[in-house]
């Protein structure tokens, strides 16, 4: 939900470039800011959720091995069908959220597209 937020931002951000054309490129340089904005928040979230994933995986070995009971075990099965240790190897906010490559790709290339269209505004529109 936080990305397509971020995207709709961005969308924005574009269709105020179109209506305001004479000063587009300042308005893609400066909505820069809402990918930016929302990376961060997301990152915040993204780390936060990775602090409960080793009480998942412990919940889901007692179930199975205590109550005998297969499912869900949605966390567990996943982690072995994808070689992924219940642990990451790099822990902190900045490589669990900041530097997540499933949290900062999207924002990279909405703020990599606003450079690109704040350089050629002027010459399109």
């Amino acid at each position: 939900m936080i990305k397509a937020l971020g995207i709709t931002g961005t969308g924005g951000v574009l269709a105020l470039m179109l209506q305001q054309k004479p000063i587009a490129s300042a308005i893609a340089l400066i909505g820069c800011s809402i990918p930016l904005f929302f990376w961060i928040l997301e990152s915040q979230w993204k780390h936060f959720q990775r602090g409960f994933y080793p009480r998942v995986a412990e919940i889901e070995y007692i179930l199975a091995n205590t109550y005998k009971l297969k499912s869900p075990g949605i966390y567990g099965s996943w982690s072995k069908t994808h070689k992924r240790q219940h642990i990451s190897k790099r822990q902190g906010y900045l490589w669990d959220g900041l530097l997540n490559r499933s949290v900062f790709m999207s924002y990279i290339l909405e703020i990599f597209f606003l450079l690109i269209i704040a350089a050629i505004a002027p010459n399109i529109l």
